[in-house]
């Protein structure tokens, strides 16, 4: 697991666990429930491949350079990228789940190209993640700011500060994971490096290809909640449950 990775995890379990007083009222079995599922979303959405991450920073600076007429440099950064796929297949990081269990966009509404069957399993590698407030809640000014000031904690690796944040704020929040279909995205970066020397232009849209693969997954963080469940994966009543 990445450093981020971990700081991400410990925040998970820290956020689940900011209203003690419903998770004493709790009866037995629902505490052993949610500790379960506070569990198998921990170990879904608390870890970010690193390299992943970064071949997607290399995968945008590549199409920048063939915009910019650079090709020997988006040549190297597409090769960079193509690197840190590779390493990123060994870092543990990457889990199962079909198509139709992530999100196509953070809210849920549009739809990237077909990467797979929607029951077929796919390793997803999770390349980001960050707050956000409750699709339930109101949006206002305040609980905007709250949020972004909990996400500043969380990348700064003061898990422990957002979870104070959103506990003394009383402000429902989602973890929204971005993920990626390893294998597709590989191949659309192979694709690329391929084409780089002879046509510039479709090396970019194979990188276009690999960029609008992503797909979104979260973890409901409930400051103050109606219920005894805290943590719980969840995706828009559109979609599948993301666990």
């Amino acid at each position: 697991m990445t450093r981020m990775g971990m700081l991400l995890g410990t925040a998970l379990v820290a956020m689940a666990a900011v209203t003690p007083a419903f998770a004493q009222q709790a009866p037995t079995g629902a505490a052993t429930s949610n500790a379960v599922a506070q569990s198998a979303a921990t170990q879904d959405f608390s870890r970010l491949s690193d390299d992943g991450s970064m071949a997607f920073e290399y995968l945008s600076l590549a199409r920048n350079a063939i915009y910019d007429g650079d090709l020997a440099g988006a040549k190297a950064l597409i090769a960079s990228a193509q690197q840190a796929l590779a390493t990123a297949r060994s870092d543990n990081t990457a889990f199962q789940k079909a198509a139709a269990e992530l999100m196509p966009s953070k809210t849920g509404q549009t739809r990237p190209r077909p990467t797979a069957p929607a029951t077929q399993q796919v390793a997803w590698l999770p390349i980001d993640g960050e707050l956000v407030l409750n699709a339930n809640a109101e949006e206002t000014p305040e609980k905007t700011a709250v949020v972004a000031a909990a996400n500043r904690h969380l990348k700064s690796g003061n898990p422990a500060r957002a979870a104070e944040v959103l506990r003394v704020t009383s402000v429902d929040a989602d973890y929204v994971i971005a993920a990626v279909p390893l294998e597709q995205v590989t191949q659309d970066v192979a694709r690329a490096a391929k084409q780089i020397g002879k046509d510039p232009y479709k090396a970019s849209e194979a990188l276009r290809d690999a960029q609008e693969a992503v797909r979104y997954a979260s973890v409901d963080i409930q400051a103050v909640s109606n219920s005894a469940s805290g943590t719980s994966a969840k995706a828009p009543a559109a979609a599948a449950p993301a666990k």
